[in-house]
């Protein structure tokens, strides 16, 4: 016996699949399904309300104030995530990174709280979504800054696989922790990075390389380190909020 699906359901069913090919091939085959259907030509009308209506795009919400005492741009994407306990003591200049693990990206502001821009990120270890106590597992939460650079892509744009060009990519910055976020936990040496060596070689080295989990790092695409991180850490101190699930 069938049962209907509810609107909760179907949304845990499309979300399960996300970035992923079912989620894709999923929108042809309800819209053949929908087009089979007695009337379809009323709810596929691209003026439809419910087509109008998805395709609004939401205001820009305001740049959130700098408190005095630092910044700390968390918004409701971040609600019931474990992150950074103290604001970072931004001032001109400066730049802010959230990561977000639970929606995978990483959002870039100014010192001033106005974003600059979100891209892919993961914060993932070999572990379960919430837990970043144990070695290798998720990036512990908390308030990080951009230390040392690795500009690998720099020395030697096309160079012969190695274990670090594989495991790190073009750039590399080592996460100094501000809240002993690490220590606290018994974890040392948490970096931003590109790579991966699951992606094989030269995938690896790839500019958009598949993100796959690291051993606790947070990892972005190759080029996205060169043309959005790199920038900010030339002009200023780059602060890093890692948020993930209690």
């Amino acid at each position: 016996m069938s049962s209907t699906m509810t609107p909760e359901r179907f949304q845990d069913r499309w979300e399960a699949f996300k970035g992923e090919h079912q989620q894709v091939s999923g929108v042809w085959l309800l819209h053949s399904a929908i087009a089979d259907l007695p009337g379809s030509e009323v709810v596929l009308d691209e003026q439809a309300v419910w087509a109008l209506k998805f395709s609004e795009k939401p205001p820009a919400p305001p740049a959130p104030p700098t408190p005095s005492g630092g910044l700390d741009p968390r918004g409701d994407e971040e609600a019931g995530l474990v992150g950074p306990k103290i604001a970072a003591p931004v001032k001109p200049g400066d730049s802010y990174l959230l990561v977000n693990d639970r929606d995978q990206d990483m959002k870039a502001y100014d010192h001033s709280g106005a974003f600059l821009w979100k891209v892919p990120c993961l914060a993932r270890g070999q572990g379960a979504d919430n837990d970043w106590k144990h070695t290798s597992t998720d990036t512990p939460p908390g308030l990080y800054r951009l230390g040392q650079l690795y500009p690998d892509y720099e020395q030697n744009p096309s160079p012969t696989c190695s274990d670090t060009a594989m495991s790190y990519g073009w750039y590399s910055f080592d996460l100094v922790e501000l809240e002993n976020q690490e220590v606290t936990v018994g974890r040392a040496g948490i970096m931003l990075h590109g790579g991966g060596s699951g992606c094989g070689w030269p995938g690896a080295w790839a500019a958009n390389q598949p993100l796959l989990p690291t051993l606790g790092c947070v990892r972005l695409h190759n080029i996205d380190l060169r043309d959005k991180v790199l920038p900010l850490y030339k002009k200023g101190t780059v602060y890093v909020g890692v948020f993930q699930e209690p």
